[in-house]
């Protein structure tokens, strides 16, 4: 398995930025067994990814959506 946090960036960064959008930035990234798990602030959104090394494999979920304003400014 990979041992550096760049390299572990390097590899996170290509199946994020393909599912997410390019602007997906990784936050976090941690070695457990064969995956590699994190989280990672796409606009908008804080995710927590799951990416299976062996089969490249990677699983998303969002933790945290920003919700827009629905109050109306004052005149």
């Amino acid at each position: 398995m990979l041992k550096s946090v760049d390299a572990l960036r390097h590899q996170v960064s290509g199946p994020l930025a393909e599912r997410c959008g390019v602007e997906v930035r990784v936050l976090t990234a941690e070695v457990h067994g064969h995956e590699v798990r994190g989280l990672a602030f796409s606009p908008g959104r804080i995710l927590r990814y799951v990416l299976d090394a062996q089969t490249d494999r990677l699983r998303t979920s969002v933790m945290l959506r920003l919700a827009r304003s629905s109050r109306q400014p004052a005149a």
